[in-house]
């Protein structure tokens, strides 16, 4: 499913994510239950570099209408050149 990733108080999307996939942790991770891996062809919608910004709270908007608070986890390429990573939801999403 696609998203739109943005910093706080900013209209325009900071990244643009073509595939993400949430995934609901085990029991360890009580505080912090969920994570979404993304996969993005190109990351970066504007001047803003998303990895310079990871310890900054982000709003992800997912495309089916849910929203929640995330941090940038790990963000790495893949063998075609397509940005991938995880974030840590921290907030607003549900089952």
């Amino acid at each position: 499913m696609p998203a739109m990733l943005y910093l706080p108080n900013k209209a325009d999307p900071v990244a643009v994510l073509d595939d993400v996939q949430i995934v609901k942790m085990n029991d360890n991770h009580p505080d912090f239950p969920y994570r979404i891996t993304y996969k993005s062809a190109k990351l970066h919608t504007g001047k803003i570099m998303v990895e310079l910004h990871r310890d900054k709270k982000m709003v992800l908007k997912l495309d089916d209408g849910r929203t929640c608070s995330v941090v940038l986890q790990h963000a790495s390429m893949d063998r075609e050149g397509n940005a991938v990573g995880v974030l840590r939801v921290l907030d607003g999403l549900a089952d």
